[in-house]
């Protein structure tokens, strides 16, 4: 994806035309713009990302805490999956973040904000409980992005300095239950 790939400023409709074997025009007549495109990139992958979470229940539906540590983790691993498959996702996330513009405020409104509230609420609940790591809940949402994120993102790094391949679902599946281990030390693990 030429927006993961370049940014918005480096990407051209001309480039995504060719990326998708189209012909230019078709994109302008189907987006009043490059921003317009934009939009709807960013919405279909985060789309995709609310797929990936659908059949949960809401983190804010749990009884106890031990219930929704099993559920954060779910999300956790479902993340960690997403962003192996998907990580153009985060790579537009890091080049639109990187300064404080309309695109960036646009997806933080639109998409980010619920993700942040809800993993912030359920943080201060998981970790009063002994469940979660000793870890600020404002903060913890860029420890689960980034922790998560980051090898698949960073694909390249990986492969260089371990020999590993991140694509691989057992290694996908290792980097998940890492992630959990380290984010729910007092979860117990299901029988």
């Amino acid at each position: 994806m030429e927006f993961a790939a370049k940014g918005f400023d480096g990407a051209s409709t001309r480039s995504i035309a060719e990326r998708v074997d189209a012909f230019q025009p078709q994109i302008n007549y189907h987006f009043a713009s490059k921003e317009a495109l934009w939009e709807a990139a960013v919405d279909h992958l985060f789309g995709m990302l609310a797929n990936a979470f659908a059949d949960l229940p809401p983190l804010d539906t749990a009884e106890d805490p031990i219930t929704l540590g099993h559920h954060v983790a779910e999300a956790l691993r479902r993340f960690v999956h997403f962003a192996a498959a998907h990580p153009e996702l985060n790579r537009i996330m890091v080049h639109e973040g990187t300064a404080d513009s309309d695109r960036m405020r646009w997806m933080a409104d639109r998409h980010v904000r619920a993700w942040h509230g809800n993993i912030t609420a359920a943080w201060r609940s998981l970790r009063e409980a002994g469940v979660a790591a000793p870890l600020d809940p404002d903060r913890v949402y860029w420890v689960i992005v980034g922790a998560s994120s980051l090898p698949f993102v960073n694909a390249a790094e990986v492969r260089a300095l371990s020999g590993d391949e991140p694509t691989d679902p057992s290694w996908v599946d290792g980097h998940a239950d890492d992630i959990v281990a380290m984010l729910l030390p007092g979860l117990p693990t299901p029988r």
